[in-house]
């Protein structure tokens, strides 16, 4: 049957879960099957199969998005699937585009859910300043798709069983060479977080520490506006909005930032939003659920100081 493909890239094993889960819920209305293009070398093949792969092909080799593009082609070009899902992340959206550029695939990029419809992949994605949501069907033969870390359900593992397996070794082009590579920050980071406080520039870099002691008490994550990112402040998967992620913690507090649309849009899937501005007529309060007036370099110790009391009385009761 038609077989939706999944390339997974090395060191990211929720987005991996996240893919795999999507693909078995795709394929099952096509009479599909999901096959894993796996680059994971710490993956091994059950766990792949319990995530929801039906078969494996292991990349090992080259990790270079040309070469691994090169490999992918090819193997699409033996067998085209029905579609190709890759992880929107800056890997594996250079990878997924030379794919679609040379098989002449529909590639739709940063999708925040899929469906099929008539037999279609249906790439959903924010539009019209995230107040609507635009479904981007496909037409080539071969369909894909790059989706948002964090923006897909992680299902339950299923049992797993014994499943086929295919051995590709990618070789280097010889045009790219890699001396180094590293990550400046992991995409998922904020999806998954339980609290994350959020930052705009009325917080300087040189201010950061004075919330450590905030972030600690609600085991948070720092979480940024755009403006705060394009300083170059914090990383770029730090950016929470339109042009950066949709988190969804049980809090999200903010501090220091105006809350305009753009921002705010973000975390409109938080259980509770607290916002804290010395500006009393500061947009981020038509947002909040609770707002605090004042200057954070007050009321965060003032906050920090009342929840750690709490957790004590808490544990004196228990």
């Amino acid at each position: 049957g038609p077989v939706v493909a999944v390339l997974l890239e090395s060191s990211r094993p929720r987005l991996a879960r996240e893919l795999l889960g999507a693909a078995a819920r795709l394929a099952r209305p096509v009479g599909g099957s999901v096959v894993a293009l796996n680059t994971m070398p710490t993956l091994d093949d059950a766990t792949a199969s319990s995530w929801g792969a039906d078969a494996i092909v292991r990349l090992s080799g080259s990790a270079v998005e040309e070469d691994v593009a090169g490999a992918l082609i090819a193997w699409c070009e033996s067998a085209p699937p029905w579609a190709v899902l890759a992880p929107g992340t800056m890997w594996g959206r250079d990878v997924a585009s030379r794919v679609a550029a040379r098989l002449g695939a529909g590639l739709t990029g940063d999708a925040v859910d899929l469906d099929v419809r008539d037999g279609r992949l249906v790439g959903w994605k924010p539009a019209f300043g995230g107040r609507l949501v635009a479904a981007v069907i496909a037409t080539s033969p071969v369909q894909m798709a790059t989706v948002r870390p964090g923006m897909l359900p992680v299902p339950e593992p299923r049992e797993p069983s014994d499943v086929p397996v295919e051995e590709i070794v990618v070789r280097a082009g010889g045009r790219v060479h890699y001396l180094d590579a590293m990550r400046e920050d992991d995409v998922d980071t904020l999806q998954i977080a339980r609290a994350v406080v959020g930052v705009g520039t009325g917080v300087t870099p040189d201010a950061y520490p004075e919330l450590d002691p905030l972030l600690a008490v609600l085991g948070a994550e720092m979480g940024a506006t755009r403006k705060v990112t394009d300083k170059g402040w914090l990383p770029r998967a730090r950016q929470i909005g339109i042009t950066g992620r949709s988190i969804s913690p049980l809090l999200y507090v903010a501090i220091g930032l105006s809350g305009k649309f753009n921002h705010v849009v973000g975390v409109r899937g938080a259980g509770q939003i607290l916002a804290v501005n010395r500006d009393p007529d500061a947009l981020v309060f038509q947002s909040a659920d609770v707002g605090i007036v004042g200057d954070w370099h007050e009321v965060v110790p003032r906050l920090v100081a009342e929840l750690l009391a709490q957790r004590t009385t808490e544990r004196v009761e228990a």
